[in-house]
């Protein structure tokens, strides 16, 4: 993960750097945080045994002096039994000389034996895993709006908020029933009551973000609040040098 997250981290130094135009007295600061979660699931397989998961999120954040995000890069990596029967869900049989885990056809979406946990499968599997980002139009969570174009959207959102604001709004415009964003069709009762005692320049609000995402910011998919928050606990200031 270490590899994987440092070009992140220093390639939202770059995107700051198209900000040409600093005071002698301007500061920066960089962060970078991650959130973790396990996860009961998704779903079981075709013999009834449950499905693990874990999510590593993990976001490189610029934040300006007063805790305002500059530019976010998120992205997270989730990892499954191997008896889910999705087909780019990253894998992790359980250690080398364990005994096999149920393996899923990912056509059929049957059981079909057990995982050989030899040194050899363990490193192939550990070695294929993809990020959310790397898995792209694969991911499988919205054909038309996939999960790196979701995100893409919401990294736009963040800009010009601290991670505080963040959180009221999320307390405020996201369902407290799945974390997503407020829809005006719910049919779900708890979340037509908090969207009926929502204001209109709010309705509006909520109307904007479920036009670019319908995702969570914060479910078992993942706490990508929590790996801000932690970016900025993190953060350290950035020196520009002046001539």
């Amino acid at each position: 993960m270490i590899k994987k997250w440092l070009p992140l981290s220093l390639s939202a130094l770059i995107l700051c750097g198209s900000i040409t135009s600093f005071a002698a007295e301007t500061k920066i600061y960089q962060g970078l945080g991650h959130s973790t979660n396990f996860r009961v699931g998704p779903g079981k397989d075709s013999e009834g045994q449950e499905v693990y998961s874990f999510n590593y999120v993990d976001a490189a954040v610029i934040f300006d002096a007063d805790g305002k995000i500059v530019n976010a890069i998120v992205d997270a990596l989730e990892i499954s039994t191997p008896n889910y029967d999705g087909e780019s869900m990253p894998h992790f049989s359980g250690w080398p000389g364990t005994e096999g885990h149920n393996l899923t056809d990912h056509q059929t979406k049957k059981v079909i034996g057990k995982t050989e946990n030899t040194p050899t499968n363990i490193a192939h599997e550990v070695n294929s895993w993809k990020t959310k980002r790397e898995r792209g139009a694969s991911y499988g969570m919205n054909p038309r709006n996939e999960w790196n174009k979701q995100m893409d959207f919401f990294q736009e959102k963040f800009k010009g908020k601290t991670v505080d604001e963040l959180e009221i709004i999320f307390t405020k415009l996201y369902s407290d029933v799945n974390g997503r964003p407020l829809k005006k069709t719910s049919t779900n009762e708890k979340d037509k009551e908090k969207y009926a005692k929502l204001t209109e320049t709010e309705k509006a609000e909520v109307a904007d973000i479920t036009a670019g995402a319908t995702m969570s910011l914060r479910d078992s998919h993942g706490d990508i609040l929590g790996a801000l928050k932690n970016a900025y606990q993190n953060r350290v200031e950035v020196t520009f040098p002046t001539k």
